[in-house]
């Protein structure tokens, strides 16, 4: 049972922090939106600070396992790309604002977010962005820095994520469902960007 109780009350945590966007909750607010007494949030957790921390770690692994997945897959790179698109989308609108947290952290220079992304950079990334080299010789994507293949990729689905409140206003789009509507053309968009017509 006391398992059961850490795990509901971290995963409602996850979703009050990065999903509803309050990232300065309180513990008696996390504790109301887990429907538990706040008594357990400090013995399970023993602060807010610590149980923010660990669930940003694990959305953090979450990630850097999905991405790992795909760049391991047995598909063709077009197949691999296009899978790395839907997990990056879906994985954005199930944590919209962790790219926001991301932003403020970064503007802080804070080391330990540094530590917690750093290990997303190592082995099975540096395996597609070889993957990736090898199609710009092919003559699939056009040429330039590996890097930037992912760069464009990750930039061009998560910036309409975080400017969603912006966009919205500056193009009169009065409803979710409206932007959601043009978001949902994005995995499209973003293909023929990174591939630039190149038929397969």
């Amino acid at each position: 049972m006391e398992c059961l109780t850490e795990e509901h009350i971290k995963q409602r945590a996850k979703v009050l922090f990065f999903t509803t966007g309050i990232l300065d909750a309180s513990t008696q607010e996390i504790a109301d939106f887990a429907g538990v007494n706040r008594t357990l949030v400090n013995y399970y957790f023993r602060s807010k600070k610590n149980l923010f921390n660990i669930v940003y770690t694990e959305i953090i692994s979450e990630m850097r396992a999905g991405f790992a997945a795909v760049y391991a897959s047995d598909g063709t790179f077009r197949e691999k790309v296009e899978a790395l698109i839907d997990y990056t989308i879906e994985f954005r609108e199930t944590y919209p604002f962790l790219e926001i947290f991301n932003i403020q952290e970064t503007s802080k220079l804070n080391n330990q977010m540094e530590t917690l992304l750093r290990p997303t950079a190592i082995k099975e990334t540096h395996l597609f962005l070889k993957e990736i080299e090898e199609e710009m010789k092919k003559g699939t994507i056009p040429t330039y820095e590996p890097v930037n293949f992912l760069i464009n990729l990750m930039s061009l689905i998560s910036f309409p994520i975080v400017m969603k409140p912006i966009f919205r206003e500056i193009f009169c789009i009065s409803t979710e469902e409206q932007y959601q509507k043009i978001y949902n053309q994005r995995k499209e968009m973003v293909m023929t960007i990174l591939f630039n017509n190149v038929n397969q």
